[in-house]
């Protein structure tokens, strides 16, 4: 693991190199339209256009003409003073799952999970320092059971899927995890101290899974196991979400773990057939 790094400076340099090469070929609007998209969310719903050119970095001038741009395609809603997306934005996250056939695989196999531990249960991939989750299965046990949302990112290197799948791709560069987390979405009691998150994924890939206590969300326990595919390279991370108060740690590495593991196994022989 020594030799691998995220982000080292000759690859920042390649990468430097290649986007001024090809950056004549971006189109600056489709990146404007999409960043309009993005700057809603739970906390902002509703905006109005001073707002969105405020959290896009846009005058109010270009961020109107992106606004009615998505309106007339039927992406935002514009209501007076103020917009908001369209269920159509979710076409856009549909083509990425319809289009990803681990999604359909492994929807039984989560289900079969949260019905035998009662808990929410998750399937994450990695993306640039973030982790995806891209399907799931929601706890129907306790209205105080944590919820997952698809298609939401968390950075990586503090959730519990993220970690066991940097540590056993080999990727120790925590500085260069920690320079894309976005702190906005970090929990207060997430780890900020670069050797203990360090120590954290050596004890990963020794142990082959992670658990990660309150450093995204406050009551919140995660679990997480790796899936891996035909080559033995990690795919993907299977992961359970508990609420601390209810749930002891002691079941979910007794009880919970095992079955995770063994579920991990049925996922990979499926997604290799």
């Amino acid at each position: 693991m020594a030799g691998s790094a995220v982000i080292s400076e000759k690859k920042k340099t390649e990468t430097s190199n290649e986007t001024k090469a090809e950056s004549r070929y971006s189109v600056g609007s489709l990146a404007h339209g999409l960043n309009v998209i993005k700057a809603f969310d739970a906390e902002h719903r509703e905006m109005t256009l001073t707002q969105v050119a405020e959290r896009t970095g846009m005058s109010r001038a270009g961020a109107r003409r992106y606004l009615l741009t998505l309106a007339d395609l039927g992406y935002v809603y514009h209501d007076e003073r103020l917009f908001r997306l369209s269920p159509k934005v979710m076409e856009l996250g549909y083509t990425y799952l319809s289009s990803e056939p681990m999604t359909a695989i492994v929807q039984p196999y989560l289900d079969q999970l949260r019905d035998a531990t009662g808990e929410t249960i998750g399937l994450a991939v990695l993306d640039d320092g973030y982790i995806v989750h891209i399907a799931r299965a929601n706890s129907k046990r306790s209205l105080m059971a944590p919820t997952l949302t698809i298609g939401r990112r968390f950075p990586a290197i503090y959730t519990s899927p993220g970690r066991v799948m940097i540590a056993l791709k080999g990727e120790t560069d925590v500085e260069g995890y920690l320079d894309v987390a976005d702190p906005s979405v970090n929990g207060p009691l997430r780890k900020k101290d670069v050797d203990s998150i360090r120590k954290a994924l050596k004890k990963a890939q020794r142990d082959q899974y992670a658990m990660v206590e309150q450093e995204i969300e406050i009551g919140v326990r995660t679990l997480a196991v790796p899936i891996f595919n035909q080559s033995h390279e990690v795919v993907s991370a299977l992961n359970i979400l508990t609420n601390i108060a209810k749930i002891e740690k002691e079941y979910l590495m007794n009880e919970c773990l095992p079955r995770m593991q063994a579920v991990a196994a049925e996922i990979q022989h499926a997604i290799v057939d």
